[in-house]
């Protein structure tokens, strides 16, 4: 059983715009982890006053979670499945990409500049949470790199208007 995790926290300072509503937004995320016959879709929205904005299950950050890192090590502790998750900014993935992403095993796509995208990862049902210094990406740091090849470019976040 696999879990999708949609990324979907609030606007961005260095887009200037909410990702979550760009490109077709969290509403094509979810169709494509629907196309992928996910078994469950949850939505992670941020504040409590974004819930009505998406779709299906959505869940708002605990008070208690002040980093994009402690909201995922808590989203995770809530799911005993694998986990796949999805950033809002994923603006390139599709059913082909998400398709191979869930079918790895675990571990973190590479993009076709050769960087990990740790908002892309795949977490599988034994893993557990790396140790964090803060960072996102240390909290995936134990899981292989994952090359796919011609689906890298698909593999990729945006995070300012230049990209």
């Amino acid at each position: 059983m696999v879990t999708v995790l949609l990324l979907a926290g609030g606007r961005s300072r260095r887009m200037g715009t909410d990702k979550a509503l760009m490109r077709g937004g969290v509403e094509r995320l979810r169709q494509v982890a629907i196309q992928c016959q996910a078994d469950r879709i949850v939505t992670l929205c941020g504040a409590k006053e974004r819930e009505s904005m998406f779709k299906g299950e959505v869940w708002a950050d605990p008070l208690s979670c002040t980093t994009l890192s402690e909201v995922i090590e808590w989203a995770l502790s809530l799911i005993g499945d694998s986990v796949q998750f999805i950033s809002c900014d994923a603006f390139n993935l599709e059913k082909e990409g998400l398709q191979q992403l869930i079918s790895s095993g675990g571990g973190v796509p590479i993009d076709e500049a050769g960087n990990r995208q740790p908002l892309l990862a795949n977490c599988p049902k034994d893993w557990s949470v790396g140790k964090s210094d803060g960072a996102v990406s240390s909290l995936f740091q134990e899981l292989e790199s994952l090359d796919f090849g011609p689906l890298s470019c698909q593999m990729k976040n945006f995070n300012s208007p230049e990209d």
